[in-house]
């Protein structure tokens, strides 16, 4: 039996879990039709800035279009999050951290005001016009409730440490978060029901895993989220909340260039189940990629890559699944970039 602590409070105990790595026999396989379109991306990336620009706009080689949506008031848009035709990520406001939501076209921008020098990150949907994200408002990083209709803000949790980066539970009033110093290189935490009083938590994975960026599958059974290796690479992994067994999906190659190591991050489950979406350095560019939930054995296929010298971040998914979300630095300043006209 799992015991749940109280808000609050040291007693909250640890589920079991159990690494399991992927062993990889041979090189990691890639679907063989984005293995090549993947050769072609590396050798076109260099023409990209003479390949069909209009305004903000631009066709990479494999066909997907590229468009830019947020503005250059949206200062550093990151973290994106995309429900229905509305999506909320994080900006920059006078060297603050800021909420900020709009339409999925980046119209109506509407940057959340804070009090004070407090800052605001990570936002997430809980449902329509209902945001968590966190805030060291009342001094430590907790978790917050914002309606973005009223502009009311509710606090969430209070306990001791530093509480980031939440990812609302489909289908349930739970919520899984990182416990740490570092928004995504902590231990995962399981709040079950977050319309209890007082709040009971579950660790999902060790401090030593040094756990970030969750995401829930559709089903709100499985969690998939990002590790901080001690060899500097990133790594995506598994975990079930059947059995707690977390699964090492991606593996880094041994023989990275030097200084350059691979890293895999920002996992993001699609709509139907069927894929997780991450950013990544493969072969010394930064792009989309579609994983499978089995891991990169069973299926890796590259979706997109970035222009050279950018970097790309925390990818998301539209409802239906056919258009990608992105935060890239590919014209100079971070924006938001949606990645439609995809295949995959």
């Amino acid at each position: 039996m799992v015991t749940m602590g109280e808000a609050g409070s040291s007693q909250a105990r640890s589920l079991p879990v159990v690494w399991r790595p992927v062993t990889i026999h041979g090189v990691s396989r890639i679907t063989h039709r984005r293995a090549g379109g993947a050769a072609l991306l590396v050798l076109a990336m260099a023409l990209l800035h003479a390949c069909d620009h209009r305004g903000s706009r631009v066709v990479s080689p494999a066909g997907v279009v590229w468009d830019r949506i947020t503005p250059p008031e949206a200062t550093e848009a990151d973290r994106p999050d995309w429900r229905g035709d509305s999506i909320t990520f994080q900006v920059s406001a006078q060297g603050l951290d800021r909420v900020a939501v709009a339409r999925e076209d980046g119209s109506g921008l509407e940057i959340e005001p804070e009090l004070s020098a407090a800052g605001a990150r990570s936002p997430r949907w809980v449902r329509g016009g209902l945001l968590a994200y966190s805030s060291d408002l009342a001094g430590s990083e907790d978790l917050w409730y914002r309606e973005v209709a009223t502009g009311r803000t509710r606090r969430l949790t209070a306990f001791p440490g530093m509480e980031w980066t939440p990812a609302p539970r489909p289908g349930s009033p739970g919520l899984v978060y990182v416990e740490g110093v570092d928004p995504d290189s902590g231990r995962l935490v399981l709040v079950p029901d977050t319309s209890a009083a007082p709040l009971g938590k579950i660790y999902l994975t060790p401090a030593s895993l040094h756990a970030g960026e969750p995401d829930w599958s559709p089903a709100g059974d499985q969690i998939c989220f990002s590790t901080r290796e001690p060899n500097g690479t990133s790594q995506i992994w598994r975990l079930s909340l059947t059995d707690t067994v977390a699964i090492q999906l991606t593996v880094a190659p041994s023989s990275s260039p030097p200084g350059v190591p691979q890293l895999d991050r920002g996992p993001k489950w699609s709509p139907d189940g069927s894929r997780i979406l991450m950013a990544s350095n493969r072969g010394g560019l930064w792009g989309v990629w579609a994983l499978s939930p089995s891991g990169e054995a069973q299926g890796l296929a590259v979706i997109a890559q970035d222009l050279p010298g950018s970097e790309l971040r925390h990818p998301t998914w539209s409802a239906d699944g056919k258009a990608i979300l992105v935060s890239t630095n590919r014209s100079g300043d971070r924006a938001l970039w949606k990645l439609s006209h995809l295949e995959y």
